[in-house]
């Protein structure tokens, strides 16, 4: 039986150890995760380019691990390792691209990079020794570069193939991080990784970014997509049915205030998770984020759409073409709204389950709204009886005015004539 954690504790231990005897070596080794240490050369620090050294290594459970230069995927320079099959590692130099998508060899900036001495698959580590002589350092002094850092466990992947396809990581096997580069000065411009009893000690100079940890983006997830199924698929569909079957405006009003407020909430939760994983309008997330930002836009409008009939209503008693307009444009959103939530699930990865079950609230509030529909035609509900009894809240139709319950004829005397006029009780 394998006990995976103790053997990633004791791996990182090792490692640990062995760095011990080295010394200006900038170290990163989140607790659940590989060891990332990083050496720069002096002359590369004085001169503002040049070789760079840096290792990885991570238990063999590993399918791979992966180092980056940049605060996100998109545009950073990756380097991943694998085992190659044949008790050696495969470092494979890429770019990110466009975001959260897999990471390919392109070449140029950042993809000259060899493995050194003391690279391999021993004692249950796979471990790289890594020269860039082209890796582009946005800066060599920085006390707070940003880095990342991926992983994935697996079987092994044994393959010597640089742009080998890998399986993408979960929402727990990454980090973003920040390397202290004054930290990580090395004397000489050599494998600093091959301990020779000259190096004395360890530095630590790797910060993670607690703000944008993968437990809090995932609660961040969870958030914006309970918010906004419930929103898009539930309040604002029952508002619209709840005006349908007791045309009380306020009632209308105030449930889609509600709904408005839960997506301004949902809606700020998927900026803010969108920013984090570098969806925002980019590749993989570009469909969802773009359409979404579209669809509040949309929603806002219809919501002030809202208001300026109901005053105008009040205000002409007739229901115009503004009412109109506002009635077929929400029906519209709530259909584009269902769509919407359902690239959200694809982008989450969501499971099959939830999928089905997203589907069928989504179907069974559609059946609920035309049937709905279907029987305010047929004059089932309190806005028909009360036009037919002159007591409606709505016209019906473009200019058609409501008869005001209650009036009775009256005559106002003027001068010495009698003119008839109307009084309410």
């Amino acid at each position: 039986m394998k006990f995976p954690n103790i053997a990633i504790s004791f791996a990182v231990l090792s490692e640990l150890r062995d760095l011990a005897c080295v010394s200006a070596l900038a170290v990163f080794a989140p607790s659940d995760g590989p060891v990332y240490s990083l050496g720069i050369p002096s002359t590369t620090v004085s001169a503002g380019t040049g070789n760079i050294y840096f290792q990885l290594s991570a238990p063999d459970t590993y399918q791979w691990a992966a180092l980056g230069i940049g605060r996100t995927m998109a545009g950073a320079y990756m380097y991943i390792m694998y085992s190659d099959g044949n008790g050696n590692v495969t470092i494979s130099a890429r770019a990110g691209g466009q975001g959260h998508v897999e990471p390919k060899v392109t070449g140029g900036p950042g993809s000259q990079v060899q493995l050194l001495a003391g690279s391999g698959i021993t004692g249950g580590v796979m471990r790289a020794n890594v020269l860039c002589t082209n890796c582009p350092l946005p800066s060599t002094t920085s006390t707070a570069l940003p880095w990342i850092a991926a992983w994935n466990l697996g079987s092994p992947i044994d393959s010597t193939s640089t742009s080998y396809t890998i399986n993408q990581h979960d929402d727990s096997s990454y980090r973003q991080f920040t390397y202290d580069l004054t930290a990580a000065v090395i004397e000489s411009d050599g494998n600093p990784f091959l301990s020779d009893g000259t190096i004395t000690s360890t530095s630590g100079g790797g910060s993670e970014e607690h703000g944008t940890s993968a437990s809090t983006l995932n609660a961040y997830s969870i958030a914006h997509g309970t918010i906004m199924s419930i929103t898009m698929v539930i309040l604002f569909p029952l508002g619209a049915m709840l005006m349908t079957m007791f045309g009380k405006w306020w009632i209308h009003a105030a449930f889609q205030t509600l709904s408005l407020v839960m997506l301004i909430a949902g809606f700020g939760l998927g900026v803010k998770l969108a920013m984090s994983k570098d969806y925002l309008f980019k590749n993989q997330g570009k469909t969802h984020t773009s359409s979404g930002l579209a669809l509040f836009v949309l929603l806002i409008i219809q919501a002030i759409l809202g208001l300026i009939h109901h005053l105008d209503y009040r205000k002409q008693r007739v229901r115009g073409i503004l009412g109109f307009i506002h009635i077929w444009y929400g029906r519209s959103l709530l259909i584009l709204g269902i769509i919407y939530g359902g690239l959200g699930l694809q982008l989450a990865r969501n499971t099959k389950g939830g999928e089905i079950i997203y589907g069928l609230v989504a179907a069974l509030v559609a059946m609920s709204y035309f049937t709905i529909l279907v029987l305010k035609n047929m004059g089932k509900f309190v806005d028909n009886k009360a036009r037919k009894s002159g007591s409606g809240e709505e016209g019906r139709n473009i200019g058609e005015r409501i008869p005001m319950k209650g009036r009775i004829p009256a005559t106002v005397k003027h001068g010495s004539e009698r003119f008839p006029a109307t009084s309410r009780l």
